[in-house]
């Protein structure tokens, strides 16, 4: 039984512009993507088209691109047992760079960011609210860490969350499922790519997807 089935807190449709949205991509980089990374998986390039249609569609509605990059610094010689783990996405490294199928314009924002969430201690709520962006729209990997941590600081901070479930990826069909589950009924729109480029070209509401608890069989990582 599914206590909240009756209860979402998302069950309008949800209508955005251009000129408010940000299109984020977390964490899209060559040690989380691809095969030579430090965690890479290459499974996660298969996204990077439908990334493409979005960030495409954003800059083309006058919306704000923000490519939100993990990156640790090589001399911090840390003490603290999660820095000490953080040997990855290393500054200036070609680890921590954009993967190359994703498209990077000059107008486009980075971020970086030292934690799960984009929005933990960096400037990334200042760079929205800069741009008067009140939706955003969160791509990239993995669903259940770093794209579900930023989309709970994002709701936290009062921002429109969307998440189109052909644009992030886990490891795993139950936390992909699970993730977008949760989302889905208490942070924001779960959506698809198809959906956010319609909503930005025509102004067409995004339809939240009703998910149940249980985990059907998809796709991961």
């Amino acid at each position: 039984m599914n206590p909240y089935s009756d209860r979402r807190l998302f069950g309008r449709p949800l209508t955005i512009e251009g000129n408010t949205t940000a299109a984020l991509v977390i964490d899209m980089l060559n040690d989380f993507c691809d095969e030579q990374g430090k965690l890479g998986n290459s499974a996660a390039l298969e996204l990077c088209e439908s990334q493409n249609l979005v960030l495409d569609a954003a800059r083309r509605g006058g919306g704000t691109v923000v490519f939100v990059n993990e990156q640790h610094r090589v001399n911090l010689e840390p003490k603290r047992e999660f820095a000490k783990q953080m040997t990855h996405t290393y500054e200036g490294s070609w680890g921590a760079r954009v993967v190359e199928p994703l498209v990077v314009q000059d107008t486009d924002i980075e971020v970086v960011k030292r934690r799960y969430s984009g929005f933990f201690q960096s400037d990334l709520d200042l760079v929205l609210r800069d741009r008067g962006v009140t939706t955003v729209v969160l791509m990239g990997v993995l669903t259940n860490i770093c794209v579900r941590a930023t989309a709970h600081d994002a709701f936290f901070l009062g921002y429109d969350v969307v998440v189109p479930t052909d644009t992030v990826r886990s490891m795993t069909p139950m936390e992909q499922h699970a993730s977008l589950y949760d989302i889905s009924t208490h942070f924001g729109w779960v959506t698809t790519s198809d959906e956010v480029c319609a909503a930005l070209a025509s102004g067409s509401p995004i339809m939240n997807q009703m998910m149940e608890p249980t985990v059907p069989a998809s796709t991961a990582l």
